[in-house]
């Protein structure tokens, strides 16, 4: 009798082994939930497109504008709040409303939730701050905004589902390039084929238990400027890449990072002339969202993807960047008053004399997410250029680092040492009047204090 009791025993003791071993590995071992919502302006609100420097309306859209809510919590509980939306930009006010209302309701500190904007320039106008002649907001279209983004983040939460996380990069430069070409001194914004470009293509892979069971998150380093003249709502190739996989993959859902793409747009040679020229239509600007997806299928396939550890630690770190020369009263009141009067820098300038801006210095947030012991995500505000992202994954104390751009608060761009002393349009003069002069030649060894003091914080908690 016990030698059959021992016989039926011993299978159930291996299969408790077994599933407690399951249970405990990396594989399965966190927590993932997943919702998104369509955030397009209906055709009754006169809503701004934002992005460009004239006065711009949809009628109607291509593809609808989606904001997506990914959420991270590991075995002690801690819990990272991935915010993606189909805007050009947020700003630091909604950013910190969205934060305050989550932690109030959540319990999640501010480190740990991060909101990333694709940048297409087929999305409405958000920011406060910021020259209304690119597209002035509509706040009860915001409250809207702010309200559905708040929604989703109760839903992913309540979505929670146990899931695996893997990682893999490949480099991809074939849908853009660098879009600052020097010509007889003068910096002029044409391709360049063989400029600076941010080539890595960072690949999440999520699988979950319940629906959607697989979540794809993709990081491109290009603005989302290809679609031309459109006067539709559109996320751009970005739309076109989620579609694309989540159409090719079953229960899949795809969500877009934009990385270090302040100097870059999509390109395609012209076959009649067979030299590169900047996308400015809907088709090239679909086509480069499906060859995106297609070498991220290409390499979900063929590639041996990093599990990640079941661990998460954030920070959230604020330093400040220094101005160089300011912008001069006179010159400033001359472009406002003579200026003409169809011209965005004229309207940017008027908005400072009414607004006038008195900071010393630009405040600039670093924040970190570390997951695992493999793998850190940088999370840089405003339009970060493509230096950046080589200067910040070789910062990384993981194996692996990747960096979402335009995140959190976008205002103005982030260049480098070499883009300053170059000039130009992101160096120079996207600052003009917005901000109270150019960044220094001190940008780099500033950016980068700032970011190791976020990284001593989450490399902290290994310990």
């Amino acid at each position: 009798m016990k030698t059959r009791v021992f016989i039926y025993v011993i299978p159930v003791l291996i299969f408790m082994y077994l599933f407690s071993f399951g249970q405990n590995s990396t594989a399965g071992s966190w927590l993932v939930g997943f919702a998104e919502t369509d955030i397009t302006p209906s055709n009754d609100q006169e809503v701004q497109m934002s992005g460009y420097g004239r006065e711009r309306y949809a009628h109607g859209s291509l593809m609808p504008l989606i904001s997506q809510v990914v959420v991270l919590q590991d075995t002690k509980g801690n819990t990272g709040v991935f915010i993606a939306a189909d805007i050009v930009a947020f700003d630091r006010v909604l950013v910190n409303a969205i934060r305050y209302k989550i932690h109030q309701k959540h319990n999640i500190d501010e480190e740990n939730i991060l909101l990333v904007a694709s940048h297409t320039h087929w999305g409405p106008a958000i920011r406060l701050i910021g020259t209304f002649s690119t597209g002035a907001p509509n706040v009860w279209y915001n409250a809207q905004f702010e309200i559905k983004i708040l929604d989703l983040v109760d839903h992913a939460i309540a979505a929670l589902s146990p899931a695996s996380i893997e990682y893999t990069s490949f480099d991809f430069r074939e849908i853009a390039s660098n879009r600052r070409l020097l010509v007889d001194g003068e910096m002029l914004m044409k391709p360049n084929p063989e400029g600076s470009f941010d080539g890595h293509t960072p690949l999440i892979r999520i699988k979950r238990d319940t629906h959607p069971k697989q979540i794809i998150m993709v990081g491109y380093a290009s603005h989302v400027t290809g679609s031309g003249s459109v006067g539709k709502w559109s996320p751009g190739y970005p739309g076109s890449m989620r579609e694309y996989l989540s159409s090719a993959l079953p229960d899949t859902k795809a969500v877009f990072i934009q990385g270090c793409g302040g100097d870059a747009k999509i390109t395609y040679k012209d076959p009649e002339t067979g030299k590169l020229v900047f996308s400015a239509d809907t088709i090239h600007s679909r086509e480069a969202g499906e060859k995106l997806a297609k070498v991220v299928l290409a390499h979900l396939k063929s590639d041996k993807m990093t599990p990640i550890d079941n661990e998460l630690a954030c920070s959230l770190v604020t330093g400040h960047l220094s101005y160089g020369q300011r912008w001069a009263q006179e010159e400033i009141e001359n472009q406002a008053y003579f200026g003409k009067p169809n011209y965005y820098l004229t309207w940017s300038a008027r908005q400072v004399l009414a607004y006038p801006v008195k900071k010393e210095s630009f405040r600039y947030d670093v924040q970190v997410w570390r997951l695992g012991n493999q793998l850190t995500l940088f999370g840089m505000e405003g339009e970060v250029c493509s230096p950046w992202g080589n200067i910040l994954r070789s910062m990384a104390t993981t194996k692996q680092a990747m960096v979402a751009g335009y995140a959190n608060n976008t205002s103005c761009y982030i260049p480098d040492n070499k883009m300053i002393v170059e000039g130009g349009y992101e160096a120079i003069r996207s600052q003009q009047y917005r901000e109270p002069g150019p960044f220094t030649q001190n940008i780099e060894t500033e950016i980068k204090a700032i970011v190791e003091k976020a990284l001593k914080v989450v490399d902290k908690s290994k310990y």
